[in-house]
């Protein structure tokens, strides 16, 4: 799909919507707002099926009593070159833009917000699927175990993205050896739970008392398995929205730390460097995550020599 062509005339004109009305732009769609309660999500691609089963899940979520909103759709279709959603609205702000006007005991509330529900959504169990993909535009990728999964993924985007980390991370195969391994830590979870997979302020919603009142966005990163990649994500993808301050993430770290344990930040690193392969496609769509993950993976120091490390992979 390409999300980002603009829409066609006859979608325009069905739904009144202009180029001032662009809410925001996402990796799979754009949307626009049509009134104070409905938006018009955007698609590229013809791959009208996927989006009945995301529409599905969604329905399917919205009784999982989970305490904040998700997305609800009302409609899938295609116009012209162009599928689309028409969803309703979130209530609530996107936390991305709010970040930035928060300071204090304020800042703190919204924080402790963003964290405790990056939690929750662990809640909804799934014991009846395989590890893996819930809800993709192609086949899920789906596995036995959860390394197995983790492991077939990270193959599947370095088979794209390697070029590009070749190029900007030095001792690229030393430094991939070096996730593996710290990868290895989060091995043998066995409860599939719901992962949002991409939580991040853009994808959450604040009301005006500073608490998380709605999660938008759950898609082709969403999976049964390991719910605390969510808690990684919280604390890593905060770094690249507007308003971010280095002290937020030494707040997150010490609250993780305090509500899941200390064992928890070790847990948080090792799949802040499976998030870094797994973004790690998007060098020319977004370059500021981009950034990110050569950032993540440049930090990271692989143990012994280049000779030690490809002896030991013989």
């Amino acid at each position: 799909m390409n999300p980002h062509a603009p829409p066609d005339a006859p979608l325009l004109r069905r739904f009144g919507v202009t180029p001032a009305d662009l809410l925001g732009r996402g990796g799979e769609s754009d949307v626009y707002a049509l009134d104070a309660g409905r938006v018009l999500r955007v698609y590229g691609g013809d791959d009208l099926g996927y989006l009945a089963r995301r529409k599905a899940f969604y329905d399917w979520l919205r009784g999982q009593g989970l305490p904040f909103a998700t997305p609800e759709v009302w409609d899938v279709g295609r116009e012209g070159e162009h599928l689309y959603a028409l969803e309703r609205r979130m209530a609530g702000r996107d936390f991305a833009q709010v970040l930035s006007t928060l300071d204090g005991a304020d800042r703190a509330r919204a924080m402790a917000s963003y964290l405790k529900v990056a939690g929750q959504i662990g809640r909804v169990t799934l014991p009846g699927q395989p590890f893996g993909e819930l809800v993709t535009p192609d086949a899920p990728l789906q596995a036995a175990t959860w390394e197995e999964y983790l492991a077939q993924r990270m193959e599947r985007i370095l088979a794209e993205s390697y070029p590009y980390l070749a190029e900007d991370v030095p001792d690229v195969a030393g430094v991939l050896a070096e996730v593996e391994r710290r990868l290895a830590q989060v091995a043998g979870w066995q409860d599939k739970r719901l992962v949002h997979g991409d939580y991040f302020p853009g994808n959450v919603f604040i009301d005006a008392d500073l608490t998380v009142c709605g999660v938008g966005d759950f898609g082709y990163s969403t999976l049964a398995g390991d719910p605390r990649l969510d808690l990684a994500g919280a604390l890593a993808f905060v770094e690249v929205v507007d308003g971010y301050r280095p002290e937020d993430s030494v707040w997150l770290r010490r609250e993780l730390a305090a509500h899941w344990g200390a064992e928890m930040l070790t847990v948080a690193e090792s799949y802040r460097l499976y998030y870094a392969i797994y973004f790690s496609r998007c060098k020319v769509d977004d370059p500021r995550t981009y950034r990110w993950c050569v950032g993540a993976l440049r930090a990271l120091r692989p143990t012994g020599t280049a000779a030690e490390r490809t002896e030991a992979n013989l």
